[in-house]
This record gives C-alpha cells, sequence and structure tokens, in this order.
C-alpha cells in the first residue's frame, strides 16, 4: 500500500474545509413580534435547553434583511454578562427562513414598573442601571451604537436556583448601529422609539455615537424614579412632536415630581443626574458609559445611607 492509500481519519479536517450540519428545534409558543421577524420559545433537544428563537419574516426589505443578520452577528460576537448571547444561527430546511437562536431568559423587563405611575425604588434602579452601563460600555468601546434603550429593553432575569440573583441583560440590537461599518444607513429612515430618542437621532443620516444611549438612558431613567415621562404630553401626537421636544424643548425636573418629603439634597443630586444624561448636545451630557455609571454609584451610595 503506497502512502497516498493509508485511510485518512475522518476528523483530520484541514484548514478551509467547509462542514455542514443540521439544527432541530420544537417550537412552544410566540413570545413577541418586531418589524424585521417574530421570536418563539423554542426547545433544543439535543442540548435539553429552552432558546428564544427569532425567525425573519419574509417580506422584509433588504436593508431590514442586513440588520436582522447584523443583530444576529453582533449577539454572536458578545461575550458579555449582561447582553443576550446568541447560541446558533441558520436557515429553515422546510421554508428558507432566516433565524437565530438566543438564551431564553426567565423574568421580565422594566417596562411594567414604569407605566401606570408606579415607580421603582432608588436603590433598585441604581443597581439595575448600573449593570445596562456595564454593557454599553461593552458595546460602546466595540464601535456599536445600539439606538433602542428603553424600559421594554431592559430586562432582569430570575435565577430558578437562587432568587436573590438579578442579573440585568439588555436587549434587541434589531436597529444597532455598527460604526466600524463604512455602509450608510437608509437616508430617509429614522431608526428607534421617539419617546427616548437623542436630537441628534431625530434626524436621519446624522452622526452620532454611544452618548445617544446614554440620552435615551436618562430618558428611561426619569422614567422610572417618577413613574412620568418628561414629554409624556405629546404621546399622542405625531412622532414628530415628540422629535421636536427631544431637540428644542426643555424637560421638567425629576423633582417636580418626587413626593414632597423627598430630602432637597436627594432631589438635587436625582436632577443633576438627569440633566448630565440628557443634554441636547452630546458634548452637554456624560462622555461615556463609564462616567455615567461612576455618578450612578454616587447615587446608590446615597440612597444606601439614605436606607441604612
Amino acid at each position: 500500500m503506497s502512502e497516498d492509500d493509508t485511510p485518512r481519519d475522518a476528523t483530520d479536517l484541514a484548514a478551509g474545509t467547509v462542514i455542514s450540519f443540521s439544527k432541530r428545534f420544537q417550537i412552544v409558543g410566540p413570545l413577541g413580534e418586531g418589524g424585521m421577524g417574530k421570536v418563539f420559545k423554542a426547545f433544543d433537544p439535543f442540548m435539553n435547553r429552552y432558546v428564544a428563537l427569532k425567525v425573519m419574516k419574509t417580506d422584509v426589505p433588504e436593508s431590514e434583511q442586513r440588520r436582522f443578520r447584523l443583530e444576529a452577528r453582533l449577539g454572536g460576537s458578545f461575550t458579555h454578562n449582561n447582553l443576550v448571547r446568541v447560541l446558533d444561527v441558520g436557515t429553515t430546511r422546510e421554508h428558507g427562513l432566516f433565524w437565530f437562536a438566543m438564551e431564553f431568559l426567565e423574568g421580565r423587563d422594566i417596562s411594567d414598573a414604569v407605566t401606570g405611575g408606579r415607580t421603582v425604588p432608588l436603590h433598585v434602579l441604581c443597581e439595575i442601571f448600573r449593570q445596562v452601563l456595564d454593557a454599553l460600555r461593552y458595546v460602546h468601546l466595540r464601535g456599536v451604537v445600539h439606538r433602542d434603550i428603553k424600559p421594554a429593553n431592559i430586562f432582569v432575569c430570575r435565577d430558578p436556583h437562587d432568587p436573590e440573583l438579578r442579573v440585568v441583560k439588555v436587549l434587541d440590537f434589531g436597529v444597532a448601529r455598527d460604526l466600524n461599518d463604512a455602509r450608510p444607513d437608509d437616508p430617509t429612515l429614522v431608526l428607534g422609539d421617539p419617546r427616548y430618542m437623542a436630537p441628534e437621532q431625530t434626524r436621519p443620516s446624522q452622526p452620532l455615537d454611544g452618548r445617544a444611549d446614554l440620552y435615551a438612558l436618562g430618558m428611561t431613567f426619569f422614567e422610572a424614579v417618577t413613574g412620568h415621562h418628561p414629554f409624556e404630553d405629546a404621546f399622542d401626537e405625531h412622532p414628530r412632536e415628540l422629535f421636536r421636544c427631544h431637540r428644542e424643548r426643555l424637560p421638567a425636573m425629576p423633582s417636580s415630581y418626587l413626593p414632597a418629603e423627598t430630602p432637597a439634597e436627594l432631589a438635587e443630586a436625582i436632577d443633576g443626574f438627569f440633566m448630565a444624561a440628557c443634554g441636547k448636545q452630546p458634548d452637554e451630557r456624560f462622555a461615556d458609559a463609564r462616567v455615567m455609571r461612576r455618578a450612578m454609584g454616587e447615587l446608590m451610595r446615597f440612597s444606601d445611607r439614605r436606607n441604612g
């Protein structure tokens, strides 16, 4: 037998070898739906775990298909505890649908806690936001702007084994901007939630950076600590009115909604934090997520003294 006739181990895979595999999920039920896709709870029998399976709709334009693929790619590259991990990606054999599977989370987002006039205790809010800011610092250092920070995308996980463990996850990078990608956005589109968008985000094709996310988190902070949104009177108007509010209107201070018995020092600290997060110009805001997190830590220490 010549050397060329020597049997080779099938697992001796040379560089450049292409391999393929099949993946099966059992759909349990729907979890939600967005403009680009639908999300289902599904069971992965091979790994014996539940996943959140996001499936791209069949009729979305190419620009949204690109954003869907970007969301999958970003989620697969993130290795931060406060970001949702993408576990698998592929195309269904039956219908040719593009999908990606994420870790399935137990818990709830904070949107319910900031509606109907309810508020989040300050010490709890500070811990939630510090974890969000850890996640934002991570993605901003990688040149990614989330562009859709809001209560519905801040998820507090419940651990089935440790009831005291609370891990916060930032969700949904569906409209994220990768600043490393030279391709421009669609110049006709404004992406994000009008209630939380930074002024520079309310116009298409405007340059922006991570400070747009800090503005949105500042708006979320106002809502969570007061039970109100600074521009809630414009919610029933056309989104253009909310855009105008973000660009031109000076919001009321959070302290105007706080209980009368709130100590003046605490009210002043809350107002100062909000103003530093939500300046009309990016240069008027916290310089980055680390600086904002440090300021949140000061609020947390103040809250600890009050609760101690």
